[in-house]
Formats: structure tokens, sequence, C-alpha cells
């Protein structure tokens, strides 16, 4: 009895212990952010959020959704290129898919690497998918019939930024890109 009261207090003290440390240790991603602060002082980890959200992800995701290879060559490395040529091959769905909403960016991770700070991130969107089928010929025209569909698709995306640029925009790149379509419809 007295035994399982200790241990109760030891576990009490260990997580209080652990929480404390966790929250006064450096995480990678402050850590990311302290390298990119020694070039760019004036970075901010919100600025940078709203700047993936609402300039960067909406130019790169609008193109992979139309096929622009030359949009996407502009904001990506050769890797995240292959990855998005790899995406539109085995796309199977026909019809037209259309950026519709972009939600916050979830910032994961992030590390110091050879080509420079990255981030790891997910940022949910709502897509429209539209299929236009050919149903029958009345009158001697053909009749059309058109199907719509809003998805919810996540990305996972890694970011990287060139420190020889100062542009805060144009100096982050797509490293990786990894896409999940669900199966939840908004209606």
């Amino acid at each position: 009895w007295y035994q399982r009261r200790v241990r109760a207090g030891y576990k009490i003290v260990d997580f209080v212990a652990n929480s404390v440390t966790k929250m006064t240790t450096p995480t990678e991603v402050s850590k990311t952010i302290e390298e990119i602060q020694k070039m760019d002082p004036k970075f901010d980890i919100n600025q940078f959020s709203a700047t993936l959200r609402f300039d960067i992800l909406p130019s790169v995701l609008e193109a992979y959704l139309q096929g622009n290879a030359e949009i996407l060559e502009n904001w990506s490395q050769e890797r995240a290129m292959g990855q998005f040529k790899h995406m539109l091959a085995s796309r199977t769905f026909t019809g037209t898919i259309q950026l519709i909403d972009i939600g916050e960016c979830e910032i994961i991770t992030g590390a110091m690497l050879e080509l420079g700070p990255v981030f790891m991130l997910n940022v949910a969107t709502q897509q429209l998918y539209t299929e236009r089928t050919k149903k029958s010929v009345e009158n001697g025209e053909p009749q059309t019939e058109t199907q719509e569909v809003i998805k919810r698709v996540v990305y996972t995306i890694a970011v990287c930024r060139d420190q020889s640029m100062f542009d805060p925009t144009s100096a982050w790149t797509i490293l990786e890109i990894v896409e999940h379509v669900t199966n939840e419809s908004f209606y």
C-alpha cells in the first residue's frame, strides 16, 4: 500500500519534471527559426505561415492541379518536381479540379540541412472535383451530365529556404510534397 503511494508520487514528480523540461528545451522549429534569424532578423514564423497560406501554396497547388509544369519548376526543387510529375501521372480522376480553400499551415518540425533551413508542414485544402460525362443523344445533340464533389485534400510539404536570397517569399521552395485525398466530401 505504501509503495504504491510512493510510486504514484514519483510518477507525478516525473510528469511535472518532463513537462517543465519540454517547455524550456528549444524545439527543432525554434532552432530552425534562430538560424533563419541570423540571416534575416525580421523573420517571423506567423508572417511566414501567412505567406505560405496566401501567396506560395495557392500558386503551387493551383499550378499542380492544372498541370502547369512551368510554374511548378519555379517553386520546386528537383525532387519535388519529380513528385509532382509522379502525382500527375498517377491521377485517375479525368475531370477538372479547382482549389477552393487552403486551411492553416501547421508547422510540424524544422531542421537545418546542407540546403538550408527546412520546415515540414501539413495543410488541408478543399478542392472542387468536376466531372462531365456524355449521357445520351437527344434531338441530335449530345447531352452531358455534370457531377461536382468537394473533397478534403491534405498535403504534407517540406519547404526549404535559400539563405543567399533576401526576398522572403521567393527564397522558399518546395523540397518534398505528399498528397492525401480523403473520401470526406462536403456538399
